[in-house]
């Protein structure tokens, strides 16, 4: 269900009426919502973001997939510098595949393991260059979530 939010950031009612987005003679966009006209602008920038104005009030907005929205829903940050190399679960699941030996290298983004979540594959990747150390999982078992999976030379 949609939800609304006013310029203040205050919450609207569910249904806040008919919505009709058209453009003016001057080439000025604007949404109707219910009874009222507010001008908007929606300005692409770097990284696949967007800059939103609503009657002038500024928002940053970004468009995410399912993958992006799945890992928000579970409170996985992507990109989490951790002082750590070892590879670790982002999310309960199962382990369908170890792609990586104990005493092999890998560069920064090879694929280590597959681990299967929500009924997704999802392919685990080295987040820094190593030597495979110890790996503690195997194929076809559940992890939790954090659990070390791989753990790498120092």
């Amino acid at each position: 269900m949609a939800r609304y939010r006013n310029a203040q950031g205050q919450e609207m009612p569910e249904n806040p009426g008919e919505s009709r987005l058209y453009e003016d003679d001057r080439g000025r966009w604007w949404v109707r919502i219910g009874h009222r006209n507010h001008r908007i602008s929606v300005q692409p920038m770097e990284g696949g973001k967007w800059d939103i104005r609503l009657d002038g009030v500024a928002d940053e907005w970004s468009v995410h997939g399912l993958r992006e929205t799945l890992m928000e829903r579970m409170g996985i940050e992507e990109g989490v510098d951790s002082a750590s190399k070892d590879l670790r679960a982002p999310m309960p699941g199962k382990v369908l595949e170890v792609l990586v030996e104990e005493g092999q290298s890998v560069q920064e983004g090879d694929a280590m393991l597959v681990l299967e979540a929500m009924k997704m594959e999802n392919v685990l990747r080295a987040g820094a260059s190593g030597v495979v150390a110890a790996i503690g999982v195997e194929a076809g078992k559940a992890v939790e979530k954090e659990a070390v999976l791989i753990s790498m030379e120092d």
